[in-house]
């Protein structure tokens, strides 16, 4: 059987080239409420597998890490798309609450860079205390991740509920 490291390898190197990439709309709609929805459903699913991969070693592999590099392409189009929405909506420059959904979401890029890598590295490298080191660097930046992109997603809808439907937000409180 063909070694297929080498592809997903190359398939994360190629996804980074999405770093800049910022699609601002699909469809004739924003792009970034569209794309968002695939980490925000990729990413927990990942951290998950992740974890159970961390405890049933035998989950690192080709599938795990093909799944991560897609999770990642599609959390560097988001972050991109995002960036593409905030400049065309001037309203909410300086806005402290989308500073931090910025902020959270640049963090989740950062943790899915660094969660593919140490994967890609656990396709080598299982025992030892390199192995340990991936595995530790895979289990925080699964959590880290995961937990940024809730923070993220909870920022972002309450961006749109009080800028959209401010009588809403003030029934709630």
């Amino acid at each position: 059987m063909r070694d297929l490291r080498p592809l997903v390898v190359g398939a994360a190197v190629l996804s980074l080239v999405l770093w800049p990439v910022q699609i601002s709309s699909a469809f004739g709609l924003p792009a970034h409420p569209l794309i968002l929805h695939v980490p925000i459903v990729f990413v927990p699913i990942l951290g998950i597998a992740t974890l159970i991969a961390v405890a049933k070693p035998d989950w690192f592999g080709i599938p795990l890490t093909a799944f991560a590099v897609v999770t990642l392409a599609a959390t560097l189009l988001t972050v991109g798309a995002g960036e593409a929405f905030l400049e065309s909506q001037p309203r909410l420059e300086g806005n402290p609450m989308m500073k931090d959904h910025e902020g959270a979401g640049e963090t989740v890029r950062f943790c899915m860079v660094l969660l593919t890598a140490a994967l890609l590295g656990l396709l080598w490298v299982k025992k030892g205390v390199a192995g340990t080191a991936l595995k530790v660097v895979a289990v925080l930046m699964a959590v880290s991740a995961l937990g940024f992109t809730i923070r993220t997603g909870h920022l972002g809808a309450k961006l749109v509920w009080e800028e959209d439907r401010p009588e809403l937000t003030e029934s709630m409180k």
